[in-house]
């Protein structure tokens, strides 16, 4: 039998990445594949003192867990099809590429905001550092 494909999907809840996972959802049901939905918390820089932080990840986290209950009601999607991981770290894009990796996905199905000028300069793009980082292949769904 062969086996099912696994796509891995990073969700940082915009507009875009709610794009992507409607494309993911299409394609994973006419291959009857996997989806891993992906939510990278980053690490604050030095922006929450030591002492906070447990109580900052575990807030952030129930926020994520929360919006993906309503992304999930509100798209129907059926549980044996895909699986929530939440993840924490500095370099999204990297952090998205090793998930990859470590689900053996065939694909990273990713949204872009598309920022351009100075705030893509000061800001960079996850989509491209993905892309630099993965060694599957990476699709853009764009606004």
């Amino acid at each position: 039998m062969a086996r099912l494909k696994t796509y891995v999907v990073p969700l940082d809840f915009s507009k875009s990445s709610k794009l992507a996972l409607d494309f993911a959802v299409r394609m994973v049901g006419e291959s009857r594949g996997n989806l891993v939905f992906l939510h990278v918390i980053a690490d604050p820089a030095r922006g929450v003192p030591f002492f906070l932080r447990a109580q900052y990840y575990a807030e952030l986290k129930r926020e994520a867990e929360q919006s993906f209950s309503k992304l999930r009601l509100d798209r129907r999607l059926s549980k044996r099809r895909y699986r929530f991981v939440i993840i924490r770290g500095q370099n999204p894009g990297r952090l998205i590429a090793k998930q990859a990796e470590r689900s053996r996905a065939a694909m990273i199905i990713m949204g872009s905001h598309g920022r351009t000028g100075l705030k893509r300069l000061v800001l960079g793009s996850v989509a491209e550092r993905t892309v630099r980082y993965a060694q599957c292949p990476v699709l853009i769904v764009k606004k």
